[in-house]
């Protein structure tokens, strides 16, 4: 399913910043500036960034989520099963926090890095935020709200290339 919902998601990237792009072309073509081309590759570059940040947690974080579904879903094991299923979710969540880290910003996205650093700050730390809070109660609303400033400060991002907003915390939490 998280598959299906980041092919989704690509596509819809891509047929924005295709339009936007043919529509773009000529006037960029008779202005002849340099400028045009940078931002088109900051586009272009932003767009396949973002697109890779999701498939990168996406990767490491599968017990993390299951435990989040079982937990919605009032399915929760008992007993030493729900400690070896909370002992994967922490793992999980360790490990997204370290994939997080290991993302390398591309060389276009310089002016952008600021912002990304923030982001993947406030991204690690919602995923050791749920690691916390999985040797307690595993209440995750911090830890969510926590996410949802990463992907206001990436949507930002977004909407400053004219490209359309979306939430990286819907992709990953599936």
């Amino acid at each position: 399913m998280k598959k299906l919902w980041a092919i989704g998601l690509s596509a819809a990237f891509l047929l924005t910043a295709c339009g936007e792009e043919e529509a773009a072309e000529p006037a960029e073509a008779t202005a002849g500036s340099e400028g045009s081309d940078d931002s088109k590759e900051v586009k272009q570059e932003l767009m396949k960034f973002y697109m890779s940040i999701p498939n990168t947690i996406n990767a490491v974080d599968g017990d993390l989520n299951a435990f989040e579904m079982n937990q919605a879903e009032d399915t929760l094991p008992e007993g030493d099963e729900l400690q070896a299923m909370k002992d994967a979710a922490i793992a999980s969540a360790e490990e997204s926090a370290g994939a997080i880290d290991s993302i390398e910003i591309p060389a276009p996205l310089e002016e952008q890095q600021e912002t990304i650093e923030s982001a993947f700050a406030a991204m690690q730390e919602s995923y050791e935020m749920k690691a916390e809070e999985l040797t307690k109660d595993a209440s995750f609303e911090a830890a969510i709200e926590k996410f949802g400033e990463a992907d206001a400060m990436l949507n930002e991002l977004l909407v400053e290339q004219d490209l359309a907003e979306s939430s990286i915390y819907n992709e990953v939490s599936q």
